[in-house]
């Protein structure tokens, strides 16, 4: 593989603006996780209904818009398809200003509005990484493609783990420590208050992220694109999408993403609320009394688990005091951050040695390591379920790029909509945290909804056993 150039010569700055998109793409998505805990806290609500923030951005936008986002691109070129999406998701970010104010009209008007802006940020996401994946898999050698893809989507976790602090540091810790129950007993002008101060934090966060995207936008707008190899644009879509339902490597890799992708969001979404309800964090604020003041609070919360006080010992020498707990949020979300820093770690280990071993040896190792630290998470008592919790984010650090790049192998003039396949694929994730949050509330433990993303890692196991093992494609590509 050494001979093969990962990137082609003289396209060095548009690459390097293609791979910051898979970093500022990220952040939303999770500091998307962190508010189903949010708006929990914020609005009171069950997981059930938490979970219809996923519905929203992964089902409808992710899953609505990635074919119409590559039939765009297929008729325009790719740089149209980025800054289409890029664009789309500017307006989005900005929209939670004004849903903001819908509060004052009304707080299920207010979510609805919310949900408005989630849908419009992630069909902008949809585009945005269809044009993308697409573009950085087809700009180069089709040896390298799938380790080019990798390379990208190494800035994807760092991505993560910025848009996991920054929901810590400017949502989370300005959440209101008071139960539900506590809310429920407080007037209507009190509670208000209340609530105006938590969603002024999570729209400052959103507006913010818009201002960043459309600096790159600007960027990327005045910035002369490379032209990848499959820059035909005539369009038979009857054919295509014969030409891909016959492809089984093809079919399997879209139906293992969607599994894949849902266990990545059911594993993060509900990380925080595990952690809450593992290590009993509500329980031990509400045992220092209603008076414990922010100092006394954030003391005991930092000394609950060994791992999370070196932690914020480290954070506390290096001056980063906002990240010490002052929420159970907060505090469960230092375990989000401890696992996107796991997952970064692990994607950079594994792209490095995809250079001896082979993306689907990897895939298989880490899909079987995915279960048994998902079934340990269901059945774990106390740390060693939340260690595992964490593990489990080490184990899919390669998978989504991986399944893409073993998928897409070979499609040729088929690229661009086969992207569009691989993006929507995503909508997984809307519906395995439904299924996830349902399991919840029924079964009253996020313990056992863990199962959900056991089972999937269980097929995306299966997969890189069989399909993804097709010699005679491998062949094809190698020669």
């Amino acid at each position: 593989m050494e001979k093969h150039h990962l990137v082609p010569k003289g396209i060095l700055f548009p690459f390097i603006l293609l791979t910051a998109l898979f970093f500022i793409w990220a952040v939303p998505n999770n500091m998307t996780d962190a508010m189903l805990a949010a708006f929990k806290r914020i609005m009171s609500f069950s997981d059930t209904q938490t979970a219809w923030i996923q519905v929203v951005a992964y089902l409808l936008g992710y899953g609505c818009f990635a074919l119409p986002g590559a039939i765009f691109i297929k008729k325009h070129t790719y740089k149209s398809g980025v800054l289409l999406g890029l664009s789309l998701c500017i307006t989005g970010c900005f929209l939670f200003y004004p849903a903001m104010l819908a509060i004052d009209i009304n707080p299920f008007f207010c979510f609805a509005v919310y949900l408005l802006a989630f849908f419009i940020l992630f069909a902008g996401l949809s585009i945005l990484e269809t044009s993308t994946n697409s573009y950085v898999y087809a700009l180069g050698d089709p040896v390298t493609a799938t380790r080019r893809l990798n390379f990208s989507q190494s800035f994807n976790p760092f991505g993560a783990l910025t848009g996991a602090l920054a929901s810590q540091i400017f949502v989370l810790s300005q959440l209101n420590t008071m139960s539900a129950e506590d809310r429920s007993g407080l007037s209507q002008a009190d509670l208000l208050q209340i609530q105006n101060g938590e969603l002024n934090a999570v729209t400052t966060a959103y507006v913010v992220l818009g201002l960043v995207m459309l600096v790159l936008l600007a960027a990327i707008f005045f910035t002369r694109m490379p032209k990848a190899q499959d820059d035909d644009k005539t369009l038979n879509l009857k054919a295509t999408f014969g030409r891909l339902k016959r492809n089984k490597n093809y079919v399997w890799g879209v139906a293992t993403q969607f599994f894949y992708v849902g266990a990545q969001v059911a594993v993060w979404s509900f990380l925080i609320r595990y952690v809450i309800q593992h290590l009993d964090l509500n329980g031990v604020i509400a045992s220092l009394g209603s008076g414990a003041s922010s100092e006394t609070i954030m003391s005991t919360l930092r000394n609950v688990e060994p791992v999370a006080a070196r932690f914020y010992h480290f954070c506390e020498w290096i001056g980063l005091d906002a990240l010490l707990p002052r929420t159970a949020e907060q505090a469960a979300a230092t375990y989000y951050i401890l696992s996107m820093v796991l997952f970064v770690c692990a994607r950079f280990l594994c792209t490095w040695l995809m250079k001896w071993i082979k993306p689907v040896n990897l895939l298989s190792v880490l899909a079987i390591l995915a279960v048994i630290c998902s079934v340990t998470t269901v059945y774990a008592p106390g740390f060693l379920g939340v260690y595992a919790l964490m593990g489990i984010s080490g184990c899919m650090s390669l998978m989504f790029p991986t399944i893409y790049g073993i998928g897409m192998r070979g499609l040729g003039e088929d690229t661009k909509i086969g992207s569009s396949g691989m993006v929507m694929a995503i909508a997984g994730a809307a519906f395995l945290t439904q299924i996830q949050g349902i399991l919840s509330d029924h079964s009253g433990s996020i313990q056992l909804a863990y199962w959900v993303p056991a089972v999937a890692f269980l097929i995306i196991t299966v997969y890189s056993f069989t399909i993804a093992r097709d010699k005679k494609l491998e062949a094809s590509l190698e020669n």
